[in-house]
Parts: structure tokens; C-alpha cells; sequence
């Protein structure tokens, strides 16, 4: 079964989203959109599944970033992405909301299913923004030294036997270095890893560090933190705070240039760190005054699905 095909002949929705939704594009940036398409009879009777399907173009730089060329297609079932908007999932809320300018394309019932956004937002979005920013937060900060001391143990273990541990080599190598303080681990970077770990699974944990600290080395090096990160920080707790505040959210969004300087790095980390404690305040305070309800509109939300599946499928 050609699912992208699927995808395309079924489609109901096609919206661009990221950077161009949010109106905080510049020159350099790719181009993000999202489908949502129906499913077949097989997909919805039989053993058929696909519920999201990356359909990319790649385009990288030499650093490993996308290019303005570069085309990040996700498309997601109906049911699927149904179920992540009763979730508050923030990158769906964002598509329901969106300007005309950015939607791409919409048949009768995409633009049913935009009519009923309003149906979606909950007391729910207040911890779904603020946990999605506060995975911003850790992502966005790992101190110079500890970002090149992973990046050095990486190097060090790289010929080093799968199965050995890393006690066997902790006075063999300056970025392996004992932990007085935490007992008896091995400490690299900001890892404290027991002696006894095998050698495959240090490397393992450490490029997933590393994977997590930033995948914008550049941008690391140059400000001492990932700027996308703490974009995404502030933006999303701003964000969160509009929804619950006045239940829908407005794109372009209205503090695109706070976003736009936090990227190119006219803050520093501790300014960023502060902001972000205070918007979660912020954050709190409107959540206590919000008159959102407690839950999405599940009865009505799930009579236009049915409806929907029944008449199209």
C-alpha cells in the first residue's frame, strides 16, 4: 500500500507551520508544513496503519543544518491527529489556529475541522507548554567545558573495546576523571557514570548528551548556549500563556521579534533563564484565573469524527 499517495489523494489539510507560521522566518530558514489526510476503508476496517508519514526533502549545510531549500512534510491520519489536539499537544494547537496566508491548502472538511478549534484548548495546555518548554530549558544549556569534555571522551572511547568498563581506563585519559563527590562514579562532562558501565553504552549515553545539549554546534560555540533552543523556551511559555489566557492563539505571533533577537543571540543565558522563571510565574498565575474547561469538548469532537469517517471513508 503507497501510503504517500494516500496521503495526497486523501488530503484535507495543508498548513505551514515553524518558523513561517510564526512569522520569526528569516532568509536562512527551511520550510516546515504539515498534512492531515483521511483514512481508507483498509486502514480504518482492516490491518492497514500508518498514522504519521514524514515525506522530507533534505537539504544540509556543511554544519549539518537545513538549508532554506530544505522541506520538513509531516502528515498526519485524521484519527491521529484528532487525538494528539484533545491532547493539547502544542505543535498541533499551532496548526488549528493558524492565518489564512499559511494555510496551503483545505477542502470542506479541513476548513469544518478549523471551524471547530475552539472545541480543542483545556486546562490541559498549561502543563503541555510548560513541559514542553522546560525540555527546551535542558536541552539549551551545557557549559562550555562539559560540551567539549564529552565530545572528548566520545573520541577517546571510540577504539575502545564494546565490552570493556569504564574503570579500566578512568587514569588513562584527562576527561575521564574520578568523582569524589558522587562516590565512586566517573565523571565526563556533566555524566557521572559508574566504573562498571560497559564501554558501548558510555559512548551510547554520551551521544545522547550530546544530541540533547545541540545539534547547532555552531550556535553553541558561538553564544555558550543553543539560541533555537531558548527561542523555543520563550516562545512556547508566551505561547501557553495566550491560549489560557484567551483560549485561542493569534499567528503571526505579535512578539515575533523577541523570538527572532533571543535566535541570534542579543541575550544572554542568564537574561533567557530569567525571563523564563518569570513567564512561568506568569504562566501559573493565569492558570489559576484561566476559564478554560477542565477537559476538550470530547462528545462533539468525537460526532465530527464519526460523521467525518462515516461520510468519507
Amino acid at each position: 500500500m503507497n501510503y504517500q499517495e494516500i496521503a495526497e489523494d486523501r488530503l484535507i489539510l495543508k498548513i505551514r507551520s515553524g518558523s513561517h507560521l510564526f512569522g520569526t522566518n528569516t532568509p536562512e530558514s527551511d520550510l516546515d508544513m504539515v498534512g492531515v489526510f483521511l483514512p481508507t476503508s483498509q486502514m480504518l476496517y482492516g490491518f492497514a496503519n500508518c498514522e504519521v508519514l514524514e515525506m522530507n526533502i533534505k537539504d544540509k549545510d556543511a554544519a549539518g543544518r537545513n538549508t532554506a531549500d530544505a522541506v520538513d512534510c509531516t502528515f498526519y491520519e485524521f484519527r491521529k491527529f484528532i487525538k494528539l489536539a484533545t491532547q493539547n499537544n502544542p505543535n498541533i494547537l499551532h496548526l488549528l489556529f493558524a492565518n489564512p496566508e499559511n494555510i496551503i491548502f483545505q477542502s470542506d472538511i479541513g476548513k469544518a475541522l478549523l471551524n471547530r478549534r475552539r472545541m480543542f484548548p483545556s486546562k490541559q495546555a498549561h502543563h503541555r507548554f510548560v513541559a514542553y518548554a522546560d525540555a527546551q530549558r535542558h536541552k539549551m544549556r551545557i557549559k562550555p567545558e562539559n560540551y567539549h569534555a564529552l565530545e572528548e571522551a566520545l573520541v577517546f572511547l571510540a577504539n575502545k573495546d564494546d565490552h570493556s568498563v569504564l574503570g579500566e581506563y578512568k587514569n588513562d585519559s584527562y576527561c575521564l576523571k574520578f568523582d569524589g563527590e558522587k562516590g565512586h562514579h566517573i565523571l565526563i562532562g556533566d555524566l557521572h557514570l559508574e566504573p562498571s558501565v560497559y564501554v558501548k553504552k558510555a559512548r551510547r549515553m554520551i551521544e545522547d548528551r550530546l544530541s540533547k545539549a545541540t545539534n547547532r554546534k555552531a550556535l553553541f560555540l558561538k553564544f555558550g548556549y543553543d539560541t533555537k533552543y531558548s527561542s523555543n523556551l520563550i516562545h512556547l511559555l508566551k505561547e501557553g500563556i495566550d491560549l489560557i489566557k484567551h483560549g485561542e492563539l493569534v499567528y503571526p505571533l505579535p512578539y515575533a521579534k523577541d523570538i527572532v533577537d533571543i535566535k541570534q543571540g542579543k541575550y544572554t543565558i542568564e537574561e533567557i533563564l530569567k525571563w523564563a522563571d518569570e513567564l512561568v510565574e506568569e504562566a501559573r498565575r493565569a492558570f489559576e484565573q484561566t476559564t478554560l474547561p477542565e477537559k476538550p469538548n470530547l462528545e462533539e469532537i468525537e460526532k465530527f469524527m464519526i460523521y467525518t469517517l462515516r461520510s468519507e471513508v
